[in-house]
């Protein structure tokens, strides 16, 4: 009895972790409950990414590019990075000259699909992959 229930629990905790690999990631991400912008990512093969976001209008306010790398099987480092927090780019259109950070974050399955937030705190700012 000890053996299976040593087996179930060591197959829970190795189901758990989540391990990605870099093609994994290949495609685009759209923003999560974003009001003011929607906000696109596509992550290429050769280590760059292409960015859109749209206003209200659906309007192109932004468009770039830049290099993404996954660090280990879980961290993600995007580079000429906007961080948009879902601001109004329309009333505050001088906000988008700032595409100079680097952020690094976390893969993870959320609702079986892969997501990333990229926010000041938890949860807040999220991406998740189109299927």
């Amino acid at each position: 009895m000890k053996i299976i229930y040593l087996i179930f629990i060591s197959t829970l905790f190795l189901s758990c972790d989540e391990h990605f690999e870099t093609k994994d990631l290949y495609g685009y991400y759209t923003s999560v409950n974003y009001r003011n912008t929607f906000d696109t990512l596509r992550f290429l093969p050769d280590g760059v990414y292409q960015r859109k976001i749209y206003n209200q209008s659906k309007k192109i306010v932004l468009e770039m590019h830049g290099k993404w790398l996954l660090i280990n099987q879980h961290s993600l480092k995007i580079d000429s990075y906007f961080l948009n927090l879902d601001r109004d780019l329309v009333k505050f259109p001088e906000l988008v000259n700032d595409t100079s950070m680097t952020i690094t974050t976390n893969f993870e399955i959320r609702n079986r699909v892969i997501q990333f937030c990229v926010g000041y705190h938890d949860g807040e700012n999220c991406y998740q992959k189109v299927k």
